[in-house]
This record gives structure tokens, C-alpha cells and sequence, in this order.
């Protein structure tokens, strides 16, 4: 699970990327949050695997997904409302930005459950 999430993550830093040198900073600052979750999961997981060797249980995942799921959404909340101008397109960036961290999250909390579940 690791692996996906920081591919997601390197994917939207990707999209950052892109709209830094397209020189639209504000936008790129906006997109930024949305790959908090799965680069904080990605990372942390990965490194009590392979560094700790840590066996998991799901609350160290549950933990971790839901505080990084709280972080980017207050990160996302301000984003909004420091570098988007307009009232419309705050609304369509706060729903669909918090919409997908929560799907994402709730994804990653249920392949947890069911991975640990089954073994």
C-alpha cells in the first residue's frame, strides 16, 4: 500500500510541477494538500516496513490516515480562501478537494482493515 500512495503523490507533485512552471503559483498552492494524505501514509508505512520492520497493527494506519486526513483538510480550508478569488470557485475547490482526500482516505482505511482482517 505504500507504493500506491506515493505514487499518487508523486503524481499530483507532478501536477504541482507543472503549474509552478506554467506560472500559475496560486494553483499550484492549491493542489499541494491534496497529496499530503497519500505521501504521509506512503512514507510513514513504508518506513516501519522496511526500516523497523514493524508489523502493524490497523490502528498505527487508522492513526495515521486520520490525522493526515485532518491536517489536509485545514490546510485545503485555507488554501481556499487565501488564493482563490472568486466565491464560485472556492465552493467547487473546497467540495471536490475535500471530497477526494476523504475517498482517498477512506480507501486506504478499508485495504488496511481488509489486509490486516485476512492475515
Amino acid at each position: 500500500m505504500a507504493g500506491e500512495c506515493l505514487v499518487i503523490a508523486l503524481i499530483l507533485g507532478a501536477l504541482n510541477i507543472g503549474f509552478f512552471r506554467a506560472h500559475r503559483k496560486n494553483w499550484g498552492l492549491a493542489v499541494l494538500p491534496l497529496g499530503f494524505v497519500p505521501f504521509v501514509t506512503g512514507l510513514v508505512i513504508w518506513l516501519a516496513d522496511l526500516v523497523f520492520g514493524w508489523h502493524y497493527t490497523f490502528i498505527l494506519p487508522l492513526v495515521l490516515i486520520v490525522v493526515s486526513l485532518f491536517v489536509s483538510c485545514v490546510w485545503i480550508a485555507i488554501a481556499c480562501w487565501i488564493l482563490i478569488k472568486t466565491k464560485k470557485l472556492r465552493i467547487y475547490y473546497l467540495v471536490s478537494s475535500i471530497a477526494f482526500v476523504f475517498t482517498l482516505s477512506l480507501i486506504m482505511l478499508l485495504k488496511f482493515y481488509f489486509a490486516i482482517s485476512m492475515s
